[in-house]
């Protein structure tokens, strides 16, 4: 039988502190929420054409749902997944997205309830960010604006149970 040495105390602090020390510096380490404070110059309002030759393509729900599990479901409540335009009216407190003329969502900057859905919106390192999050899902939206504010790439991530979906979407305004 092996033994190993017990560790000796660091600097004072007892292995079972010094394991609890670690969970708390590790709870500590969670990400900031979306600042709802929009930067200057980011600006989506307008009129947006998908790139189909530079975006992923969906699959169709019917594979999804194929597949067993929620996620077929989930994706019903991102239109930006299936979109081929945009419209986008943006001011200080949030923006509409018309989708193809059909769908319409408001995304308000901050803490707010849409449906099934809790969603944190705002701005991370220069990119908007839509935090949604369901009892059996969650999904990050990340809109990245280019430099000249005429090129817009959406990464859309979706998961329900172990099912996930990666998409990226780019769109010329």
């Amino acid at each position: 039988m092996i033994r190993s040495a017990p560790i000796p105390p660091v600097e004072g602090i007892t292995r079972h502190a010094a394991w609890i020390l670690a969970l708390l510096l590790l709870a500590g380490c969670r990400a900031a929420p979306p600042s709802p404070q929009i930067p200057a110059g980011f600006d989506l309002s307008g009129a947006w054409r998908l790139v189909a030759a530079e975006s992923d393509t969906p699959p169709p729900v019917h594979v999804l749902r194929a597949r067993g599990g929620m996620l077929h479901l989930v994706v019903q409540d991102f239109p930006i997944l299936r979109a081929q335009r945009m419209m986008i009216e943006q001011d200080r407190e949030s923006m509409g997205i018309s989708y193809d003329g059909r769908d319409y969502r408001d995304v308000s900057w901050g803490t707010r309830k849409r449906g099934l859905w809790e969603t944190q919106a705002g701005w991370l390192e220069g990119d908007l960010v839509v935090l949604s999050r369901a009892s059996d899902a969650d999904a990050r939206e990340t809109f990245r604006l280019a430099p000249d504010g005429q090129r817009l790439v959406v990464r859309v991530d979706v998961r329900s149970g172990s099912e996930r979906l990666a998409l990226t979407r780019a769109f010329p305004r």
